[in-house]
């Protein structure tokens, strides 16, 4: 009986840990589902192919994305159709570091990365991101123009702080290429790789325009590989009973080659970046309340043996007057008794748990 009672100490208090468990990670899953991602999701999709894999080069890949603009943008309902290297929150990033003009090379320990995109002129309307100022990009963006791109705010604060963006320029890896690019615009913060940390710096690149200078092979390859694009972004402004049906056929319209590797809302994209929260908080709370309706059963049970062991006891204070109320209370202390000493054990070691939890919440 005294270990019976010990186990169920240990499962109040366990439970106890489990169901707090299971309320800090809900409450972080809200707070990581419910955060400004500075994105517009409504009445958005996105939708992932793959123009290599259906054969298309660099030379080619211009007029099938005028081909796609014109097509998808006559849509009923579009307002805006933009394409890019990756769209926001789908867990893909390439990133360089940023070399200022006139500046030195960086140093060990250096903070110099930054992600970076190549998008249509309508992308970040797509995604529903204001401009702060300057310009963004226009059909004039071409190989033939200046080498121009388009800057976020956290952009413009790290790697030129306390000077006007417009204007400036800078390059990627070696010095020689610090003057590549011109800063024409600033964009709105938003969250473009993960959710779960703070915005990075990002900068934009026009669809059409590639960059010529480089002399190093692997810059080269990867200049050419990010002229084709995989994702595209097409903004409603009503929600679709038939979106899925209606894409997939206009792009078999544009090629039937093209294969589709992803289809979903930006909305379920965005979600998708929580599956493992989701997961995490939904097994926490069920073994948690596994634990509390073990507890519960197990208290049960000895207080039921406890009654039935001083039935003859009860009977005898009940002779010598004791009332029904008294009897209750007399039974109920010892249930108490438990519940408390669970909750003195389950109280410490929920907030050590919580601790080691930090670095999940």
């Amino acid at each position: 009986f005294p270990t019976r009672r010990s186990s169920d100490l240990f499962q109040a208090a366990l439970s106890l840990v489990l169901l707090a468990g299971a309320v800090l990670m809900t409450k972080s899953l809200a707070n990581l589902e419910n955060q400004k991602f500075g994105v517009a999701t409504t009445n958005r999709y996105v939708l992932h192919f793959d123009p290599a894999g259906a054969g298309y080069t660099v030379d080619r890949v211009p007029g099938l994305y005028r081909q796609l603009e014109d097509r998808f943008s006559a849509l009923p309902g579009v307002t805006a159709v933009g394409m890019a290297l990756y769209s926001p929150l789908e867990g893909d990033n390439w990133g360089e570091c940023v070399i200022q003009q006139g500046h030195p090379a960086p140093r060990p320990g250096d903070k110099c990365g930054s992600t970076w995109d190549r998008v249509s002129k309508q992308f970040l309307d797509s995604v529903g991101v204001p401009m702060v100022r300057g310009r963004g990009f226009t059909e004039q963006d071409t190989n033939a123009a200046p080498q121009v791109v388009l800057v976020n705010q956290t952009f413009a604060n790290r790697f030129f702080p306390g000077k006007d963006p417009i204007g400036q320029h800078f390059g990627i890896d070696l010095t020689q290429y610090s003057g590549s690019f011109e800063i024409v615009g600033v964009f709105h913060d938003f969250k473009m790789n993960n959710p779960r940390d703070p915005v990075r710096p990002v900068y934009l690149r026009p669809l059409m325009q590639q960059f010529s200078g480089y002399k190093e092979a692997d810059l080269i390859s990867t200049e050419v590989q990010s002229m084709l694009i995989n994702a595209m972004v097409l903004n409603f402004n009503r929600p679709q009973q038939n979106a899925d049906a209606l894409i997939r056929a206009t792009l078999a319209e544009v090629d039937p080659n093209l294969t589709i590797m992803d289809l979903r809302s930006l909305d379920a994209q965005v979600a998708g970046n929580f599956n493992q929260e989701r997961l995490i908080a939904q097994l926490t709370s069920l073994f948690g309340m596994l634990a509390l309706i073990l507890a519960s059963v197990g208290l049960y049970g000895v207080m039921s043996y406890f009654v039935a062991r001083r039935t003859s006891e009860i009977g005898i204070r009940m002779a010598l007057g004791a009332t029904r109320s008294s009897v209750v209370s007399l039974v109920l202390r010892g249930a108490m008794w438990q519940i408390v000493l669970g909750l003195a054990l389950g109280i410490p070691a929920s907030l050590f748990a919580a601790h080691l939890m930090a670095s999940l919440l």
